[in-house]
C-alpha cells in the first residue's frame, strides 16, 4: 500500500522535536503485547482447571483463548497499519530527521518560505534509507499504543471473567488490573516522550485499541458471555424452583378445595338419624297399625254376632308402644 504524502507548514512547530532512540522498540512490544500476554493465558487456563484438569479440556480451553486473543490483535494492527498508510501523519521528529528541500533547491530556513505550505519536496539527508523515509509519514494513529492498549484491556477483561472471589481475592484482581492497564499506558506515554508519535496519535491508538479490545471480548470470544451464561442459568434455574413452587401451592390448593366439595356433598347427600329419631319412627308405624286393626274390629262388631266376643277373646293383643323403659338398649 501506498502512504499517502503529507506536506507541511515551514512555520509548523511541531514537527520540529528532535530525534530521539526508541525506548520500546518493535521486538519489546511484541514481547510484551503479544508473548507474554499469549503465556498469561497458558498459565490462567491452568489456573482455571486445576481442580478437575485434564489435558483435552485444558487444550481445547486454551485454543479459544489463544485464537480470541490473536484474531483481536492481528485485526487492531491491520486497522492501525491501514489508517498510518490512509492519513500519513509526519511525526514529530520529521525535520530533523529528514532535512527537507524543496524541488528548487531552497529549505524552509529560507525567509520567503517561512509560510510557504510545501507539497513537492525531498529528504537531503542521505543516511536514511527508504523505509525510514516512509516512516516519517505515519504517525498517526500509534501502533504502540493500539496494540498495548489491545492486550492490555482485553487481559483486564479477562481477568475479571475467570478470576472470582470476594474480599483480599478481588482486591488482587482489581489490583492486576490496574497494572495491566498501567504498563499500556507507558508504552503509549513512551511515544510522546521520545517524540516519535503525538498526544493525539496516542489517543487515537488508545481508543482504538480499547474499542476492538471489547469488540473482541464480546462478539468473537466468551470472556464476558461466561458470566452472562452464569447469571442467566442462575436466573433460570430460580425462575423454575419459583414456577415449581407455585404449580405444587397450585395442585395442593386444588386437592383441598376438591376435598372441601367432596364432604360438601356427602353432607348434602348423607341423612342425619338418631335413635331417637328411629324411636319415633317406630311409633308411628305402631299407631297406624292400631288405628287400623280398631277400625276393623268396629266393622266386625256392627255385622257380627254375640259370638264374636267369644272370639276376641282369643284374639292376640295389639301391639302396645314400647315403653321408655325398654328404649334403653335403644339409646
Amino acid at each position: 500500500m501506498n502512504t499517502f504524502k503529507r506536506g507541511f507548514f515551514c512555520s509548523d512547530l511541531s514537527i520540529r522535536y528532535p530525534y530521539r532512540e526508541c525506548t520500546i522498540t518493535v521486538p519489546m512490544l511484541l514481547l510484551m503485547m503479544l508473548l507474554l500476554p499469549m503465556l498469561f493465558l497458558a498459565v490462567a487456563e491452568i489456573m482455571r482447571i486445576c481442580k478437575r484438569f485434564r489435558t483435552r479440556l485444558y487444550l481445547r480451553n486454551l485454543w479459544r483463548a489463544e485464537a480470541t486473543f490473536s484474531f483481536g490483535f492481528i485485526a487492531t494492527y491491520l486497522t492501525t497499519e491501514l489508517a498510518k498508510h490512509a492519513v500519513g501523519r509526519l511525526r514529530p521528529h520529521f525535520f530533523h530527521a529528514c532535512q527537507p528541500r524543496l524541488d528548487d533547491g531552497s529549505s524552509c530556513a529560507d525567509a520567503h518560505n517561512v509560510d510557504l505550505y510545501v507539497e513537492q519536496f525531498h529528504c537531503s539527508n542521505r543516511d536514511l534509507s527508504a523505509l525510514q523515509i516512509r516512516e516519517l509519514h505515519v504517525s498517526f494513529p500509534s501502533a504502540h499504543s493500539s496494540l498495548s492498549f489491545y492486550s492490555m484491556f482485553l487481559l483486564a477483561l479477562y481477568v475479571d471473567g475467570a478470576w472470582r472471589g470476594r474480599g483480599g481475592v478481588r482486591v488482587l484482581r482489581h489490583l492486576l488490573q490496574f497494572v495491566l492497564l498501567m504498563a499500556a499506558l507507558c508504552v503509549s506515554l513512551s511515544r510522546v516522550a521520545d517524540y516519535w508519535h503525538h498526544w493525539s496519535d496516542v489517543l487515537a491508538g488508545a481508543l482504538l485499541g480499547v474499542a476492538y479490545a471489547t469488540i473482541t471480548a464480546v462478539y468473537v470470544g466468551d470472556l464476558l458471555r461466561r458470566r452472562h451464561r452464569t447469571r442467566q442459568s442462575a436466573l433460570g434455574f430460580s425462575h423454575h424452583l419459583h414456577h415449581h413452587h407455585h404449580q405444587l401451592m397450585a395442585d395442593k390448593n386444588a386437592g383441598a378445595s376438591a376435598k372441601v366439595h367432596f364432604l360438601g356433598a356427602n353432607a348434602t347427600s348423607m341423612t342425619t338419624s338418631t335413635p331417637l329419631d328411629d324411636l319415633h319412627s317406630r311409633d308411628s308405624e305402631a299407631e297406624d297399625s292400631n288405628a287400623s286393626d280398631h277400625s276393623h274390629d268396629s266393622r266386625d262388631s256392627r255385622d257380627g254376632d254375640e259370638d264374636d266376643d267369644d272370639v276376641d277373646m282369643y284374639k292376640l293383643p295389639a301391639s302396645r308402644p314400647p315403653s321408655q323403659s325398654d328404649l334403653s338398649h335403644v339409646v
